[in-house]
């Protein structure tokens, strides 16, 4: 009982500790906060619901389709199956996969060029947003952040001759001063420089990093320690996101450099973990480690680094935030705390031991996020080292929500819960979408982490205006909580009263937090477990004027952000400059003709003409763009309309890592969200006393889970696992199949009762499977989704012969609900590869199976 106590009381005390961190505001009561965490660490999943109650949600609202202007022309022209109106008839709406469309640009047009109605939705204005973060942020890698860095470093390191004289006479120093070789010489290689190291003895240990960063694998490596090894997941050094861009090689070794900068931790305390693979390191590895951040530190001021190395971290947190570890300033607070003058003091153990123990009476000591593999040992929750990066990853509070409700931070009835991966749906109820907790009711109930997301919203929602408007990062996902579900619905319109709409609302909220994730890849830091004259004869804007308001200010931030920044040219910010103020008069003209839907006011005639002028084609010059409209604009640099308006893109991101299973087998499970293809959506809505239909482009949303620590550049997303991939199945209740077809009903909203009575049935244990490709040689990919009723069951995956003669089992592991896909490489269980011919995949979940057929070619 004792234990159990001391466990949870640990627990609660860490989530303070983070709390005073991770608040930027004077005014949180920690008190108020630690008298909530008390009173619900035994929350129950009904207790959350009520405590967040989003209420029951309308099924069916018998939409006027039959009535509605345009419906036969829109019926006509995309010839809509009958599923197809019987889903806008019963939600007011629906998105269509037979409607797959390749991009925003070419559906507008397609729908200008038909004279329909269009219908603006929050997907097609958080799209181009996604583009233009990602282009800018690109541009100004390409352009000036990588010279700079590369600048920092070698500034950085043509002083260590400087710090070996200093130091001659002190022989304790000379493995500290290695390490900082070694530390500063990998980057400056990873970024494509032909340098050595100042000790040429470091040759071999810089050849076996570059070697082990190549081989992108989880390793152990003895790394600033004469014996004590670590362990490293080199996986997350493979280039992603824009960084595979073969027209600009020099991306893909800035990410590289840029992870080694992020990732690799310079110790100053231990963590706290259970010492397997690795031993924990002892006070010598501390000291050692520690002066090296301190020659680092000296360094700096040889060289005048600052100035350019502020440059530097400025743009880094104003478009992401602040990095999770011990900073230069840290270090300089605690050097003057502990009396420290020279790096050398350090090596007198009583000075180390007054310079750890002022360090660990600051917040800062603390990092918020793990993200490194460490074990916990069950009885103590893991807790990161307090290290020194040079350039560490940022904090962002949708990892700090995945880290946090996955072992080990669930404690129920005094045990660790081994919930070993998150919900993207944690995600959203973190950010205030009290709708996503009816989601997530089977996991509450089978995982006991209802606590976790009490306490975990009560910080999200106390964080005031000074952190959701001090970068872009939190700027965005701000907008998103403003598409979260008002507690009144009443006065909404009618297919905004829908369970359909908000589980709609969740897959835009959704994919565009995978595109925020995949554009700050390298920077966020990952938590651990068309002619004719046509027209719009009439147009509706999802109305959501929060939303637009919250875009219109991240573009005035961006531009006053942007004005002041001094390490870009002049022409590069007086672009991004004239884009955001662009950007932002738009958003404000969206938000007042969203307020005056929701009001029933008429628009304005300039208000109208707005809407008409969105996108069309225009008798262009040379070199003129081909497209008119406040739309294209929207894109930033894209003239042409070939970079983003038009082009089709499939994006991913990882998300989350969980090294092992609940078992403690290593399993190197990597948590993926990615975006799909653009679907085609009809809407029927009430404007100036009439129903009309409108129809318009919407984005989709996919997520699964590789295994053995893979992580997926956007180039294999789109050649080999999109292809492969699921949707979550709340989007079935809204989305019609590839075939124009209903989907079986999958994980809904709360509905009314007697609403609820006229629901489809729920097929709970559906596990749904394929491969791909199929046939195969040498290898295929099997996928298979877990729906929510059977998380946490076994899950046995099993390869057999035609003849039903066993051959192969690729997973035997308790699972949590999700989509997952694993690889067969086409050989039995003793990796003799097998011979042509047709084999079949089992999959077991709790009793419930699903198998398929596969042909392997040779």
């Amino acid at each position: 009982m004792m234990n159990r106590f001391l466990t949870s009381f640990f627990s609660l005390s860490l989530l303070l500790i983070f709390a005073e961190v991770i608040l930027p505001q004077s005014n949180f009561n920690v008190q108020q906060y630690r008298q909530f965490l008390a009173a619900n660490q035994n929350l129950t999943t009904p207790q959350l619901l009520q405590m967040h109650n989003a209420g029951a949600f309308a099924s069916k609202v018998f939409a006027p389709w039959d009535s509605a202007l345009f419906n036969n022309q829109i019926t006509t022209d995309f010839s809509l199956t009958p599923p197809e109106i019987e889903l806008i008839c019963n939600h007011g709406f629906m998105v269509s996969e037979r409607l797959t469309r390749q991009s925003f640009g070419h559906s507008f047009l397609e729908i200008y060029n038909k004279d329909l109605p269009v219908f603006v939705s929050t997907d097609a204005i958080l799209h181009p947003l996604h583009f233009s973060y990602d282009r800018i942020l690109k541009n100004a890698e390409i352009g000036f952040l990588i010279d700079q860095v590369k600048s920092v470093l070698y500034n950085l390191k043509n002083k260590i001759p400087d710090l070996i004289t200093k130091y001659a006479a002190t022989p304790g120093m000379n493995k500290s001063l290695m390490d900082l070789d070694v530390f500063l010489t990998v980057p400056l290689k990873l970024l494509g420089e032909s340098v050595n190291p100042a000790y040429p003895a470091n040759s071999a240990t810089v050849n076996e990093l570059i070697a082990l960063v190549m081989a992108q694998q989880m390793s152990t490596y003895t790394l600033f320690s004469d014996s004590t090894c670590r362990v490293i997941d080199f996986s997350q050094f493979t280039p992603r996101s824009h960084y595979t861009d073969p027209q600009y090689p020099q991306l893909a070794k800035y990410f590289r450099a840029m992870m080694w900068l992020g990732r690799i931790e310079l110790y100053l305390t231990a963590p706290r973990a259970m010492g397997y693979p690795c031993p924990m390191p002892n006070t010598s590895d501390l000291q050692r480690q520690t002066v090296t951040v301190l020659l680092l530190r000296e360094a700096m001021d040889l060289a005048n680094a600052f100035p350019a190395y502020d440059e530097i971290e400025e743009v880094l947190r104003f478009f992401v935030g602040e990095s999770d570890n011990v900073n230069f300033q840290n270090i300089d607070y605690l050097k003057n705390a502990a009396q420290i003058t020279l790096a050398s003091d350090i090596l007198d153990s009583l000075v180390y031991f007054r310079f750890r123990d002022s360090l660990l009476t600051n917040d800062f000591a603390y990092q918020k996020i793990l993200s490194q593999i460490l074990v916990s040992t069950d009885a103590d929750s893991v807790v990161p080292a307090s290290a020194f990066l040079l350039f560490g990853q940022r904090f962002v509070i949708d990892s700090y929500i995945f880290a946090h409700v996955v072992y080990d931070k669930i404690i129920h009835d005094g045990n660790r819960i081994k919930r070993m991966l998150p919900n993207s749906l944690d995600i959203l109820f973190g950010l205030g979408n009290d709708a996503a907790a009816q989601l997530l009711q089977p996991e509450l109930d089978q995982y006991f982490y209802s606590p976790n997301l009490a306490g975990l919203r009560y910080l999200v929602d106390s964080y005031d205006n000074s952190f959701w408007e001090g970068t872009i990062y939190n700027l965005w996902l701000n907008s998103l909580r403003k598409l979260n579900p008002p507690a009144n619905r009443s006065d909404l319109p009618l297919f905004m009263q829908t369970a359909a709409f908000w589980q709609e609302k969740m897959n835009t909220q959704l994919f565009s937090w995978a595109q925020l994730r995949h554009d700050n890849l390298l920077y966020a830091k990952q938590s651990y477990s068309a002619g004719t004259i046509c027209s719009y004869p009439h147009s509706y804007v999802e109305p959501f004027p929060e939303f637009f308001a919250n875009l219109k200010l991240l573009g005035i931030k961006a531009v006053q952000k942007f004005q002041s920044l001094t390490l870009f040219q002049p022409w590069f910010v007086t672009q991004v400059i004239d884009y955001f103020n662009a950007f932002s008069a738009t958003m404000d003209t969206l938000r007042m003709i969203s307020e005056k839907e929701l009001a029933g006011t008429n628009l304005t005639t300039t208000e109208r003409d707005f809407l008409k002028k969105m996108i069309y084609n225009q008798t262009t010059g040379s070199g003129d763009p081909p497209y008119g409209g406040w739309y294209p604009k929207l894109f930033f640099l894209d003239p042409q309309g070939d970079d983003g308006l038009k082009k089709e893109e499939l994006i991913v991101a990882d998300v989350h890592t969980a090294p092992t299973d609940a078992a403690g087998n290593w399993v190197g499970w990597v948590k993926h969200a990615g975006t799909g293809m653009v679907n085609l959506g009809v809407w029927v809505a009430r404007q100036n006393d009439q129903w009309v239909a409108f129809i318009g482009p919407v984005h989709s949303y996919h997520e699964f889970t590789t295994t053995d620590f893979l992580r997926l550049t956007d180039e294999e997303w789109v050649a080999t696992y999109y292809a492969n991939s699921t949707r979550p199945s709340f989007t079935n209740l809204y989305l019609a199949d590839a075939n124009g077809n209903i989907k079986p009903s999958g994980n809904n909203l709360l509905t009314s009762v007697e609403d609820a009575l006229t629901q489809l049935p729920l097929n709970k244990n559906l596990i749904v499977s394929n491969n791909y490709p199929n046939p195969f040689n040498p290898s295929t990919l099997i996928n298979f989704t877990i729906p929510e009723s059977l998380t946490g069951s076994r899950v046995t995956l099993k390869i057999f012969g035609i003849r039903g003669e066993f051959i192969a089992e690729l997973i035997n592991k308790e699972l949590p609900a999700g989509n997952y896909l694993t690889r067969w490489e086409g050989k039995d269980m003793n990796g003799v590869p097998v011979s042509t011919g047709t084999y079949l995949y089992q999959i077991n979940a709790g009793g419930h199976t699903a198998s398929g057929k596969m042909v392997l070619l040779k």
